[in-house]
Parts: C-alpha cells; sequence; structure tokens
C-alpha cells in the first residue's frame, strides 16, 4: 500500500495500484466514528430513562450489545447513504440543503435495524431494556447530521488544480473535473507559460494556493517550464501530467493525452504467475458462487423466457477476448430471433427487438448470469472490460487510438468502465468507457476487482447501465 501523494491534508492514496481518495475515506470514517458514538451514547441515556424508578440498568454489562447495535445502524445507514449517491461529495453537499435523500436513508435504516432487532430478538434470548433502539436511532441520525452538516469544515474547499496551459489540452482536463471530480476539485486558472507578465510558476502557484499543478499545454517548445515545476514539487505541491492527473485523480486514463510509452514502460503491467493463479481463483470461487445462488433464479428466467416467446431460452455470439481471440459468449436470450436479419448493429435504449421477459432481465442484468460458464472455462474473468463483437471491435481499433489494449487482459462480465460510465452505443461513448478500460488494464489488481464488484451490485439493486 502506498500515498499517491500528500497535500496539507489533500491527498490521493494509493492500495495495490488503486488510487482513490483521501477526502472520501476521511468523510466516510469520521461518519462512521460518530454514528458509533452517538448510537451507544443516545441507546444508553434512553435505557438509563426510561428503566423503571430505581432498577437502572448495567450499562457496563449492557456495553456489548450497545456496540452491537450501534454496528448494526452503522452498517445500514451508510450502505443505504451509499445506495443513494450521498457519499459522492457533490451530491452529498447539495443534499445538505433539501435533505431528501439523507431522509430516505433514515428511514430505511430505522425500518431495517427495528425488523432486524425484533427477528433477533425472537431467535435469541436477548432483550433491550426499554428505550434502547429509539435512543440508538436518534443517536445515530444526530451523530450522522453532525458530520453532514460539518462536511465542508471536514473537507474544506475543494483542492485547488493550477493548469498549465489554456488550449486543447487545459480545456479538455477542466472538463474531465467538472464531470468526474465529484466536486473534490476546482481549476483556479489555466496559463501559458509563454505569455509576458505571467512570472514564474511557483509563483502564481503559491499565489492561488495551488495543491495540484497539471502541465497540460498543447506545446510547451519555447516555454522554461520544467524549472518551475520543480520547484512547485520542492514546495510540496502535487505535480503531474495530463494524462498522470487524470489517472490518479480521476481514474480515467484519457486517450488524448497517452503515449505508447506511458503502457511500454509501466511497471504495473507485468503480473506475475502467482498474481495470475490468484486473479483465476478468484474468479472461480465468485463464478461458482453466484452460479449455486443464482440456481433457482435461472430455471425461472428459462421458464419465462420460453413461455414469452418462440426460440432457445440462451443466446450465443461470438466476442473478442485476451490478445485478441475470439470465444462465444453466453447470455439468455432478451431479444426476438430476427433481431440481426439486417445484419449486426449497436443496442440501444428501448430497443424495440427486446422482448417483453427480455426487458426485465436486461434491466436487473440477469441476462448476463450464464456467463459465469465462460468465466469457468477461462474465456472472461469475473471483471474486466466488457467484450465487444469482432465486427465492432474492427471498426473500433480504425477510429479509436489504443482501443486494441483492451485485450491485454480477459473480457469480464463487469468491470471499471460498466460502473463508472453509463450504458452507450457509439464510438463516443466506446471513446470515453476505453478511457476507464485502460485505467483497469494498467491498474487492475484483486483489490480492485473486490471494488468494482460491491459497486456493481448498487448497480444492480439500481438498475442502472441497463441497456
Amino acid at each position: 500500500m502506498g500515498v499517491g501523494g500528500w497535500v496539507g491534508g489533500v491527498h490521493v492514496l494509493r492500495v495495490f495500484h488503486h488510487y482513490f481518495s483521501g477526502r472520501k475515506l476521511t468523510f466516510f470514517l469520521a461518519e462512521s466514528t460518530a454514528i458509533t458514538l452517538a448510537c451507544v451514547l443516545g441507546a444508553a441515556g434512553c435505557a438509563w430513562m426510561f428503566a423503571p424508578a430505581g432498577i437502572r440498568p448495567p450499562l457496563l454489562q449492557l456495553l456489548p450489545t450497545l456496540l452491537g447495535l450501534s454496528a448494526a445502524f452503522v452498517l445500514t445507514f451508510q450502505f443505504t447513504m451509499y445506495l443513494l449517491d450521498l457519499y459522492d461529495l457533490r451530491v452529498a453537499a447539495e443534499d445538505r440543503q433539501r435533505g431528501y435523500r439523507f431522509l430516505k436513508a433514515a428511514g430505511v435504516t430505522a425500518a431495517v435495524v427495528g425488523m432486524g432487532t425484533l427477528l433477533v430478538a425472537l431467535a435469541f434470548p436477548v432483550q433491550l431494556p426499554p428505550g434502547t433502539l429509539l435512543g440508538g436511532a436518534m443517536g445515530a441520525l444526530a451523530g450522522t447530521l453532525t458530520v453532514r452538516v460539518a462536511i465542508h469544515a471536514l473537507l474544506g474547499e475543494p483542492s485547488a488544480v493550477l493548469l498549465i496551459g489554456d488550449g486543447v489540452k487545459a480545456r479538455a482536463v477542466m472538463k474531465a473535473v467538472e464531470e468526474g471530480g465529484e466536486g473534490g476539485y476546482k481549476v483556479v486558472a489555466m496559463v501559458d507559460p509563454r505569455r509576458e507578465g505571467v512570472g514564474p510558476l511557483e509563483e502564481m502557484a503559491e499565489r492561488l494556493k495551488a495543491d495540484f499543478v497539471v502541465q497540460a499545454a498543447d506545446d510547451m517548445r519555447g516555454a522554461n517550464w520544467v524549472n518551475g515545476l520543480l520547484r512547485c514539487r520542492l514546495d510540496g505541491r502535487l505535480v503531474y501530467d495530463a494524462a498522470g492527473f487524470c489517472e490518479r485523480v480521476l481514474r480515467r486514463i484519457p486517450v488524448q493525452f497517452l503515449r505508447a510509452s506511458d503502457f511500454a514502460f509501466a511497471d504495473e503491467l507485468t503480473q506475475s504467475p502467482l498474481q495470475r493463479s490468484f486473479k483465476r481463483g478468484f474468479d472461480i470461487f465468485v463464478a461458482s458462487l453466484l452460479l449455486v445462488l443464482a440456481s433457482p433464479v435461472l430455471l425461472l428466467v428459462a421458464l419465462a423466457i420460453k413461455l414469452d416467446s418462440a426460440g432457445p431460452v440462451f443466446y450465443r455470439q461470438e466476442r473478442v477476448g485476451l490478445g485478441g481471440k475470439s470465444y462465444w459468449l453466453w447470455k439468455f436470450r432478451s431479444m426476438r430471433t430476427d433481431a440481426e436479419k439486417n445484419g449486426a448493429v449497436w443496442a440501444r435504449a428501448n430497443d424495440d427487438r427486446v422482448t417483453r421477459v427480455g426487458r426485465f432481465i436486461r434491466k436487473t442484468r440477469m441476462d448476463e448470469i450464464p456467463q459465469v460458464f465462460n468465466v469457468l472455462v477461462g474465456d472472461m474473468s469475473f471483471v474486466g472490460p466488457r467484450p465487444e463483437r469482432p465486427v465492432f471491435v474492427e471498426q473500433l481499433k480504425q477510429q479509436i487510438p489504443f482501443y486494441g489494449l483492451r485485450e491485454a487482459v480477459k473480457p469480464g462480465i463487469t468491470g471499471w468502465a460498466q460502473i463508472r460510465y453509463p450504458y452507450g452505443a457509439s464510438v463516443e461513448d466506446a471513446r470515453n468507457k476505453l478511457e476507464f478500460d485502460l485505467y483497469y488494464v494498467k491498474n487492475g489488481s484483486l483489490f480492485l476487482d473486490i471494488g468494482i464488484i460491491f459497486h456493481t451490485v448498487r448497480h444492480v439493486l439500481l438498475g442502472r447501465g441497463a441497456r
């Protein structure tokens, strides 16, 4: 595990090659701590207040039970807020004014924990003192509110980004920050060092209180900028080129900034036999577990498909896998059997070729489940770039630079691009998704795979990214 950068409390953390926001981690841990402490204090206080006169509960003996109750509130409350995007710092800041998502999360948490407490009481000889559940709920709510109201004081202002350059590349970085920075970063200036009156870079960075200095000029010939960037680095600021900044902070690698040498010299691309073995073992374990858990659902879906429309239950299609080799991908059939009578076309939103059952299984991602057989035989990984058809791959390789780099790893049922970018069916969408796929190709690990699977659960529950 390593720290990618640290400036005055503004930091980017790196764990097993994967970058993530230290600000979000700080916020999450502060909220977990606040919920735990407030829940225990609230539950203990109410248990004391509601106890019959002269019969006070022994709070020290009750502490393990109170900690268990607080753990239930922490897990349920924070998972519900995660489902509602309240750990996107931009969404969290906006919701602070209206509170709609927060109140929804609080209501769901109260209902789930209350029902869970009732079930535990029925199954085990555990009885909470009167008022304990109410006090715990009020404490959890108060603790979360405290952190949410103080979010600005806790995290401070967005990280200031100084862009060296004011052309196409700099504007592209600024757009990426606005769209993918989740409100955690703010471009404070775009400057060309060659212009008169600009002055030394380190002085400008100091004046603007820049946390990040990003070299994003279209052409830096004739500019004495290297020494200025070095002095910014020695002053403790984070200094990157455009590709490095987008990779570390936005967790994507824009194709327009990419050079072949960026991947040729990347140590992360070299995986040991042990790492490949762990990856393969993880794939087999997760695919087998999913197959066992989903077996009853598979039977019901197969029956529904057969009753809904004429044709086979399963659908196989040629896709491109590791090293550009083709294989047959298996899915539940969700379209009419004559869907491609006029040739291969991109799938699209509200596709009229989709059957009634097909719409449901696409929305819930159930049509993807048979791909576990592809994982088990080794054609796919559970996590990786989305497999594409050979006819589209050839088109996209001609139109999008470095598209073939996706073939450096096995395709997956889910992936970094699938959870970070909405479903699209165009060359431009393919280009945008490639930027996330390239991040995965370079920085993929079991740690990142587990995170992607966790995020995929949310997408399935909320029906996101479906066509």
